[in-house]
């Protein structure tokens, strides 16, 4: 299939402004699409070559990108330079300099996309003494084989900057239309995309064995599940009324969630993105290797920094260990314990669908205590002035509070059901809850902040209609330094017009829009009833908390949260 039928397409999308159209042109063209190639097309329409959990890095800095646009339009590495500083985007750049190619280069044959993903792939696997160069070289064929528009979108996939507003939940919907009629079969997708975050796999299974495929699918281990999500509460009598029957209290801590994979030795780590880090943390890998006498399982914990007494410290100096080089160094320097809270799979057998005492029971028969790997702190079936003592003691302990969850409940993969309540030391705050927002605009500073960014515009997911809706301007918190640091920050996220699936009325529109990626914790005073946001309710004082580089844009807090908590 020529890969400018779907250059065209994505010229096209990005040229609308309506989420729901934006579906419905994916759809149509889904239809168009020989089976055998809808696994790479769902790929390449969300701006990568495979699932975001198995690490693919093309390693293509954009010095190396501009090399290879040079060379194919037969231009001056300075010239290409030039055009994209002026434009602000290599991908114009490139469809610049590749609309005035020379004509001994026109007949060349066309790129089709499964050349393009080969291609993309073989620049991928090239690694070693010279490879940006080789790397170089095969961008450099792909561009010459495909048109001006085509060099475009391949250099902004090249550089992770598709930038078309296109999300996992889009080409969701899209698939549901075109291949079931009904885009509410998406909730069919949906739960299969739970069980398996692969959006090319959803694709490839939908078309080869239709809805009822999906609803077969099964865990892999060494693949991620889409991590459990817990509710909250205004008070702590909703407790009972939320999980009347029985319960447990555990600590909730404040570190990286992470999900580990094993299976014939060899262990796996995801992130709360479903990102694999299991280079980040060497040591945790081998303490589930060593510690756990089980030969296979998928588990979630909650990693802390420890010190040499074992002793819980910051988050922020666990963050030091998100890291690619002096691995080594840093695990000496900033040791970790595991703090064990769940069961998802052992030994051949699913246990998604067992209550969670069932799942804590098979855990505690695994999990020695040690000081790098130990369960959750927890409580079973406190009466409510024990489970506040509890909160108490791991704030003292310098914990983020705790999590309450139903003992008959299963695990929901990727929801955020009433099985699972959180309780945070911010909800016992003048200034009572925090929210995980993104970035969907910025508005220009004035006096002091000239120059740089006076305010962000914030939206919340509306997980039903796959938009984001605004909820807030935010200024406070923000440093001066990290307003004049943001521009560089943002710039990768940077749009010439407001993206499809944000939602924004028009006296609030930013002076310059973001595709919404980055998503940052917000603290507020409360939630209001507002005529201007689109979201329909606003955070009164929200204030800036830190980035949420845990978190993608479709993680963040949820319209259906917001409203709730206002009610």
């Amino acid at each position: 299939m020529d890969f400018q039928k779907l250059a065209e397409v994505y010229e096209e999308l990005e040229k609308i402004s309506s989420g729901n159209q934006m579906r419905e042109i994916l759809a149509d063209f889904f239809k168009k699409v020989p089976n055998e190639y809808l696994k790479i097309v769902a790929y390449l329409t969300l701006g990568r070559i495979a699932s975001e959990y198995e690490a693919v890095n093309l390693g293509m800095a954009e010095k190396s990108v501009l090399k290879a646009i040079a060379k194919a339009g037969a231009s001056e590495s300075a010239k290409v330079l030039k055009i994209m500083q002026q434009k602000g985007d290599a991908g114009l750049a490139a469809e610049e300099v590749l609309h005035r190619k020379p004509r001994t280069l026109i007949s060349v044959k066309p790129l089709m996309i499964q050349d393009l993903f080969e291609g993309l792939h073989k620049i991928a696997r090239t690694t070693g003494a010279g490879s940006q160069e080789a790397k170089s070289n095969i961008l450099v064929s792909l561009l010459q084989r495909t048109s001006a528009k085509g060099a475009k979108y391949v250099t902004r996939i090249v550089l992770g900057m598709l930038r078309m507003g296109v999300g996992d939940m889009t080409v969701l919907d899209a698939l549901a239309l075109a291949f079931t009629g009904e885009k509410k079969n998406k909730e069919i997708l949906e739960k299969a995309y739970n069980i398996c975050p692969d959006a090319g796999i959803i694709a490839e299974t939908l078309v080869k064995k239709g809805l009822a495929g999906l609803e077969k699918m099964e865990i892999h281990v060494g693949r991620p599940i889409k991590m459990m999500l817990a509710q909250r509460v205004d008070a702590w009598e909703e407790i009972s009324k939320k999980i009347p029957e029985g319960l447990a209290v555990e600590g909730k801590y404040d570190g990286e969630r992470v999900q580990a994979h094993k299976s014939k030795e060899k262990i796996t780590l995801f992130s709360r993105r479903l990102e694999n880090i299991t280079e980040q943390f060497p040591d945790l890998a081998e303490y589930l290797i060593t510690e756990i006498k089980a030969k296979e399982f998928i588990l979630e914990a909650e990693v802390i920094a420890i010190n040499e007494q074992g002793k819980h410290q910051p988050f922020q100096l666990l963050m030091q260990r998100r890291r690619k080089h002096d691995v080594a160094e840093y695990v000496k320097k900033i040791p970790v314990q595991a703090k064990v809270f769940d069961l998802l799979y052992l030994n051949g057998a699913s246990l998604l669908q067992e209550s969670y005492e069932k799942r804590y029971e098979q855990l505690g028969k695994i999990i020695p205590k040690s000081k790098h790997l130990a369960l959750s702190d927890r409580l079973v079936n406190p009466e409510l002035p024990a489970l506040k003592q509890f909160f108490d003691k791991m704030l003292k302990e310098g914990y983020e509070g705790i999590m309450i969850k139903s003992l008959s409940g299963e695990y929901q993969a990727g929801a955020r059901g009433w099985n699972w309540i959180k309780w945070k030391k911010e909800y016992v705050k003048e200034l009572g809850d925090t929210f995980d927002l993104v970035i969907v605009g910025a508005y220009h500073g004035q006096g002091r902040r000239s120059g740089a960014y006076g305010a962000l515009l914030c939206a919340a997911y509306n997980q039903k209609e796959d938009k984001f809706e605004t909820v807030c301007k935010l200024g406070t918190g923000l440093t001066d330094e990290a307003l004049e640091q943001l521009p560089k920050q943002l710039k990768k996220y940077q749009l010439s017009k407001k993206p499809a699936r944000v939602d924004v009325k028009k006296e609030l529109e930013p002076d310059i829009w973001f595709e919404p990626a980055v998503v940052v914790e917000v603290l507020a005073a409360e939630v209001t009833k507002s005529p201007v946001h689109t979201l329909g309710y606003a955070l009164r004082f929200p204030r800036f908390i830190r980035f949420r580089e845990d978190k993608n844009s479709e993680q963040a807090t949820t319209k259906k949260e917001i409203v709730g908590m206002a009610k």
